[in-house]
């Protein structure tokens, strides 16, 4: 008989250690789907996301060797309301699409996705459970800058065009949530990602 799939959703706000939580619970033998990973796979030179894109926004969010200068997309994004709605318009489905399939193709196990949007696109219909990763606004604005090389007020402005963290912390009443602080040590965190693990291993 097939084993059950546990499918989580893993959300966070920007910088606030998705990928590190993913990383950790891949280590501890989950199938990890990463929507960031999708999102760039979906407009890849020749893919129909990167042709829809240059349709609509010109030759010039292109770098010179013909792949998608995410930097300029990204400040295209954050400057209008009406094109990050156009973007989102066309790769959202793809990017779904991608998901449901790499869902698909797991058979057993504890499968995790990660999605940034889980909340702000309401995404958690297809998921048993959630796991938000929480850190202090501060953290992830230090976190923001140093990683993306951008100064406090874009930062904040980053931060700003996500839900904010208290609504990301009311996901419960949706979906059986599971909060991970991600203030402190590296340390204190895999102990926590294995207490976490070996929770979700008891729901299968």
């Amino acid at each position: 008989m097939a084993h059950k799939v546990l499918k989580i959703a893993l959300t966070g706000g920007i910088a606030s250690g998705k990928t590190l939580v993913s990383d950790l619970l891949g280590i501890h033998g989950c199938h990890i789907v990463d929507l960031d990973i999708i999102s760039r796979e979906v407009v890849l030179p020749g893919s129909e996301g990167l042709k829809e894109l240059v349709a609509n926004f010109g030759q010039s969010i292109l770098l010179p060797d013909g792949t998608l200068d995410r930097q300029n997309l990204r400040d295209e994004l954050f400057k209008k309301g009406r094109n990050r709605a156009k973007i989102e318009e066309i790769l959202h489905p793809k990017i779904l699409q991608k998901m449901k399939s790499e869902m698909d193709d797991c058979q057993e196990g504890i499968m995790i996705v990660v999605i940034p949007l889980l909340v702000e696109k309401e995404l958690w219909g297809p998921f048993d459970r959630a796991i938000v990763v929480d850190c202090e606004t501060e953290m992830q604005l230090t976190r923001l800058m140093s990683r993306d090389n951008v100064d406090k007020e874009k930062a904040q402005i980053m931060l700003l065009t996500q839900t904010s963290r208290e609504q990301r912390l009311q996901l419960n009443s949706h979906i059986p949530t599971d909060i991970i602080e991600n203030n402190s040590k590296i340390s204190t965190l895999k102990d926590k990602i294995k207490d976490l693990n070996q929770k979700l291993l008891g729901l299968i």
